[in-house]
């Protein structure tokens, strides 16, 4: 997947930060290391991965023109998805 940008406002960085506790430079770090991107029943994507510092992050957003990704939402990764990311990243 080919993300060239991010898009960010006051909307959906509040909400990540204050509703998620996730900074939008560690939404940004899950795209950079070893992401793992699904499609969502909703024609959102999802990527999966660490940050950093090894923090692993669910990430929803939606791909606009010319590549901007436009995060809607981001969680920890419960035990059952950190296994999932791992099993799918050995294929």
């Amino acid at each position: 997947m080919n993300i060239r940008d991010f898009e960010w406002d006051e909307g959906n960085a509040v909400h990540l930060e204050l509703g998620h506790g996730v900074t939008l430079e560690e939404a940004e770090e899950v795209f950079a290391v070893q992401p793992l991107f699904r499609k969502t029943k909703k024609g959102h994507y999802v990527a999966m991965g660490p940050t950093q510092e090894g923090r692993y992050l669910v990430i929803v957003f939606e791909i606009k023109a010319s590549g901007l990704a436009r995060v809607i939402t981001g969680w920890d990764m419960m035990k059952a998805e950190i296994r999932y990311w791992h099993k799918q990243k050995r294929k």
